[in-house]
């Protein structure tokens, strides 16, 4: 009997306590590759994640996979100025972000989301937030046609594995690297932001990004995602091309007491028509925006970044989403 292509992958995390090591870029690339085109057992499927797992996944693991994930965006993909990732959704904030993203899109950017379906209790997704908001939803077919400067794209569009591998936590037990590598995929050339969790993760994105020279800003977001928490310090990894600058915004108060106590995205909605003021949400949309800004201007001039955001929000068009 032949050898599976992918048992050396397998091999190569599974070889024991001394021996188990992590997949090098082209091997990764290539398991990657194997997967999409669906040459796979589903148990190499759920051996490889999981090892991924506790060996845990490295730069290079992640760069080869996204690599390999981004030979599939869809036609029209690359025309857009930036590309947002946003997989782990809110449940104590409205995802602020939103706006962020509808106020440089009215700046005359080209902004593509993508993400992944609802998948946990009392948390809203960008997929709700944009048909609360009534902005376009696109798919592999329609991207190209669509004249929308903000477009939210599933990744299943991307690829149909993707949310299935996405939904895998409750069958193995644990997140599959999936979640990981998602956040870093881009079409060639067009830049992208990415929000983190868990701090140790900042390095892996970043590195990546170097591995794939292209650029990318990385914050450890509210909740996960790309989104500033004005109560806290953020310290924002600006990597252009494979050089890397760092950029810290400071929090001007510890506290707010006006910012929003759910995930309700009327909050969004009363808040761009200017019917309902929070501090909290106006810090948060503008401290967001301009780091996006800064990333498609290639640019560590956050202050120039800020001023230019703050002088489209006065200006923006409060009757958008009436």
């Amino acid at each position: 009997m032949n050898k599976h292509p992918l048992a050396n992958c397998v091999r190569i995390l599974a070889r024991g306590k001394t021996a188990s090591r992590n997949m090098s870029y082209e091997q990764a690339r290539f398991a990657m590759t194997e997967l999409l085109a669906g040459r796979y057992e589903d148990v190499q499927l759920g051996a490889m994640f999981t090892l991924m797992r506790v060996l845990e996944e490295t730069p290079d693991e992640i760069a080869g996979f996204a690599t390999a994930i981004n030979e599939y965006w869809p036609e029209g993909s690359e025309r857009f100025d930036l590309v947002w990732s946003s997989y782990a959704g809110k449940r104590r904030q409205p995802l602020w972000w939103a706006l962020s993203a509808l106020l440089l899109s009215q700046m005359g950017y080209r902004i593509l989301v993508h993400g992944t379906l609802a998948h946990t209790e009392g948390r809203v997704y960008a997929h709700e937030v944009f048909q609360a908001l009534k902005l376009p939803t696109a798919t592999a077919a329609s991207l190209s046609k669509c004249e929308d400067s903000l477009i939210y794209l599933p990744c299943s569009e991307i690829h149909e594995s993707l949310q299935k591998w996405l939904s895998l936590k409750p069958i193995l037990g644990v997140r599959t690297p999936i979640n990981t590598v998602l956040k870093t995929i881009a079409p060639h050339g067009v830049p992208s932001v990415q929000g983190i969790y868990h701090p140790d993760y900042r390095t892996t994105h970043s590195v990546a990004a170097e591995i794939k020279q292209e650029t990318a800003v990385i914050i450890k977001g509210d909740g996960g995602e790309f989104e500033v928490n004005p109560e806290l310090p953020c310290q924002a990894t600006l990597m252009v091309e494979g050089e890397e600058a760092h950029l810290r915004i400071a929090n001007d108060r510890s506290e707010y007491e006006d910012k929003a106590r759910s995930p309700n995205t009327e909050h969004l909605i009363r808040h761009w028509q200017g019917v309902e003021h929070s501090s909290y949400g106006h810090d948060a949309v503008l401290r967001t925006a301009a780091l996006a800004l800064c990333a498609m201007l290639k640019s560590t001039d956050y202050v120039a970044a800020l001023s230019e955001c703050s002088k489209a929000w006065a200006e923006r068009n409060t009757e958008l989403l009436a």
